[in-house]
């Protein structure tokens, strides 16, 4: 009997060990995007051409560059717009992540950065919300929030507390 025992904990320590092994290593990250529409422009989540990178282990990694959202200001509004790019879920991350940068920048259709700042924003746990500003008239519509570097470390202990999927909201207002 004890040996019959004995057996069956190997067995069930064997498969259970396995299927922890495999998400432990096959675990990646997705984004959530979300955008709100605007009286001063239309607004919508991109996303096209994202992969999920691998978030196991004590795994370190960088973002593909890829655009999170797109934006048209309405024709009929001539102003200037603020684009108010937020991580909404900074304290589940923390959980998650030894740290995370998401690099990102206003492009025109034609790839330029027409941000007035002209550089660059970073959005991060500790920073979880960018602005950029943008005066009317300036490079060719549409325009996109692009990802465009970044890297992350997801904790060793990455448990199922929380989630590693960072989700990022884009609101667009008059400046």
């Amino acid at each position: 009997m004890k040996k019959f025992l004995v057996i069956a904990l190997v067995a069930v320590l064997a498969i259970t060990g396995s299927v922890f092994a495999y998400t432990f290593t096959t675990a990646t990250v997705t984004i959530g995007v979300t955008a709100i529409q605007s009286d001063f422009a239309d607004v919508s989540a991109n996303l096209s051409g994202w992969t999920n990178p691998k978030a196991f282990g004590k795994f370190t990694g960088t973002w593909d560059n890829v655009t999170l959202f797109d934006m048209s200001p309405h024709g009929e509004y001539t102003g200037d717009l603020v684009v108010h790019v937020y991580l909404t879920n900074a304290g589940e991350l923390i959980q998650r992540y030894h740290h995370l940068n998401l690099k990102l920048e206003l492009h025109d259709s034609l790839g330029a950065n027409v941000s007035d700042q002209q550089e660059y924003q970073v959005l991060n746990l500790n920073n979880a919300d960018v602005v950029f500003e943008w005066s009317n008239g300036t490079g060719d519509p549409p325009y996109y929030v692009d990802l465009v570097g970044g890297s992350y470390r997801v904790h060793r202990w990455k448990g199922s507390v929380g989630s590693v999927q960072p989700e990022i909201f884009c609101e667009v207002t008059q400046r």
